[in-house]
């Protein structure tokens, strides 16, 4: 069983059928769906690619600087997201019906996150209620790196997930938004899964993780590549981490299906037991969405 816990659904990019048709090329059973919220992209160019490996690298040996950078760089205050010489603009309001419509027809492929942005809903929990009943609904996303808010404006929404043993998927910016802490030791028992190993931060979210109960990271994105996946399970155990892939955005070029081989190699290759597999490809997703 393999089930990618971090992918958005764009249909103007991957429409759902062609989705179901990429998954059975490369093993996949299962997707978690999160609702389109930039104006789609590809990181297809050389010198993209190039730029995005020494932001990572940045992060990870100079973590503070790195931020810097990730921030000043990757988003400005208009919500744009960069990636170099290109622009896309990052959508405030989520629509989560395109998401539920998915799971509605394909029950046994899909599953879907809940996006909020509180910075510009004045009740985000009310959106997680109007969509938290249907069937395949596992828990909540949230972006204060490209949305621009501050952590503790999840006060509400991760307290509803404690009550209802929802897991949030996040996000993390820096400065205020990238307080991983607070929601952590603010609400015991809430389930946090931090998206892309924890970027920003990387080893300094590893650190605080590693003993702590119902805390993991994704091994999701362009974030990420073979080294750092490795680090990160070296570090924390296969124990606090899931498979994911932030598909569709990857390096393929406009009008190319996503290819799902490359995520998925790093994991395979990982020097680690049948089982360890299994808890990164999908028990652990399983047992945070209470789904085992």
């Amino acid at each position: 069983m393999i089930i990618d816990c971090h992918m958005h659904y764009e249909p103007g990019v991957l429409p759902a059928e062609r989705m179901l048709a990429v998954m059975d090329r490369h093993g996949i059973d299962k997707v978690a769906l999160i609702p389109a919220m930039v104006e789609p992209f590809t990181l297809h160019s050389r010198i993209k690619q190039l730029s995005l490996s020494l932001l990572r690298y940045g992060m990870l040996y100079f973590n503070a600087p790195g931020r810097f950078f990730y921030q000043a760089l990757l988003i400005d205050k208009k919500g744009c997201f960069h990636a170099l010489w290109d622009k896309y603009r990052v959508y405030d309001r989520i629509d989560n019906a395109e998401v539920a419509a998915v799971l509605e027809k394909y029950p046994d492929r899909f599953f879907g996150w809940i996006f909020i942005n509180p910075a510009v809903d004045a009740d985000p929990v009310q959106e997680v209620e109007r969509w938290s009943a249907l069937p395949g609904m596992v828990g909540v996303k949230a972006h204060p790196f490209w949305h621009r808010y501050e952590v503790e404006k999840l006060d509400p929404v991760a307290a509803w997930c404690r009550e209802h043993d929802r897991p949030l998927l996040i996000h993390l910016g820096t400065g205020a938004g990238g307080d991983f802490r607070r929601l952590p030791e603010k609400y015991p028992g809430l389930k946090v899964i931090f998206a892309h190993a924890g970027v920003p931060y990387f080893s300094k979210i590893w650190t605080y993780i590693k003993d702590r109960e119902g805390l993991y990271v994704d091994l999701s994105g362009l974030y990420l590549d073979r080294y750092l996946v490795r680090r990160a399970v070296d570090f924390l155990g296969a124990e606090k981490c899931m498979y994911g892939t932030d598909g569709p955005y990857g390096k393929q070029r406009p009008g190319e299906d996503y290819d799902y081989g490359w995520i998925k190699g790093w994991i395979e290759s990982l020097p680690i037991s049948d089982r360890e597999h299994e808890m990164i490809f999908h028990a652990n997703f399983e047992a945070v969405c209470g789904l085992g």
